[in-house]
């Protein structure tokens, strides 16, 4: 019989596909949290087959990027597929009608990725509608079947949306991201490295209003971030603590842009774990270094080669294939 908790993070590049499966005996509950890019829909059905998976209780979508959710969208047009519940924000039932529909009407390429997002939305859910999968928004205080939802608050999010649809804030943060991707060349990323984080970084507001989880087993705490950035983390640290982690997703595939040493140490997980293709971007080396220093070992999906990783907790069923994850820059 078990008694247990897994999740896997699959090896889908710099996107995400995770599912947490909690035991009660021969019973599973399956909350499968954001698909990968639509590239990634072979890679994470394969697993679901390996695996002899045919039903999922939960399906969340963190946030509307296609990293996160044109996979979704693949999957809930496979039939052979089940789901019970899906998760996911709905603008249109927070945003001023009037700003929303002159920001998607704007010619600005400043909106372009925005109205991509926008589009992403729409089409997951006419999916979900089809499919007639009862869809509900993820909101701090919910509860996604074994995991809390630990952010956005329905104003933080509300917040955003007024942030996307403000030309003058979208220009803002535009020239903050052109100056930091200047320097990211190879000599910036080593002084990065030796020196640390960013002291204030910044992430769009389609990243912040990623949806943000956390669950407990047996008294160790776990937490999911997607591509949340240190607003919508500060804002969950203050609601629910979340220190002293067990196990936590390292936020947007290991970027510098989305944490700071501060909650790093705060979180200190024993384990962190990062879905990412292995450039020096993602993951950052200064990102990982800095989880170093307050004692996490550090996993990637792309180290030492391209891998699922898996973490089980309690009693789960045996697995054939999975050996010990070697730490990230800890390969002979």
């Amino acid at each position: 019989m078990c008694d247990g908790l897994e999740i896997d993070m699959l090896s889908v590049g710099n996107a995400d596909a995770l599912l947490i499966t909690l035991w009660h005996g021969t019973y599973a509950t399956r909350v499968l949290v954001d698909g990968g890019n639509a590239g990634s829909y072979d890679t994470v059905r394969s697993f679901l087959d390996s695996l002899g998976i045919n039903y999922i209780d939960h399906v969340v979508c963190t946030h509307p990027h296609d990293d996160h959710a044109a996979g979704l969208v693949k999957l809930v047009e496979d039939t052979t597929l089940s789901f019970g519940q899906g998760w996911m924000h709905l603008p249109w039932l927070h945003a001023d009608p009037v700003n929303l529909s002159r920001a998607l009407a704007s010619r600005s390429t400043m909106f372009d990725a925005i109205k991509r997002t926008m589009e992403t939305v729409d089409l997951l859910y006419e999916r979900f509608k089809a499919r007639r999968i009862p869809v509900r928004e993820p909101f701090a205080g919910g509860v996604v079947g074994c995991l809390r939802v630990c952010g956005p608050t329905v104003e933080y999010y509300e917040e955003l949306l007024a942030r996307m649809t403000d030309l003058e804030a979208i220009e803002s943060y535009e020239r903050t991201k052109r100056a930091l991707d200047r320097c990211d060349t190879f000599e910036e990323v080593v002084r990065e490295a030796e020196s640390g984080l960013l002291s204030n970084p910044t992430t769009s507001p389609e990243n912040e209003s990623s949806v943000i989880l956390c669950t407990a087993y047996d008294g160790r705490q776990l937490l999911l971030t997607a591509d949340a950035g240190v607003g919508a983390l500060s804002r969950a640290v203050d609601m629910y603590g979340l220190e002293a982690c067990f196990w936590m997703q390292v936020p947007h595939h290991g970027s510098r842009r989305n944490i700071t040493r501060e909650l790093i140490q705060h979180f200190r997980p024993v384990m962190a774990c990062i879905s990412a293709e292995g450039t020096h971007k993602h993951p950052s080396r200064a990102v990982v270094n800095a989880f170093n220093e307050v004692g996490t070992s550090v996993y990637s999906t792309h180290y030492p080669k391209q891998a699922h990783l898996w973490l089980h907790l309690g009693s789960v069923p045996e697995r054939h294939g999975y050996g010990p994850a070697t730490p990230l820059y800890e390969a002979q």
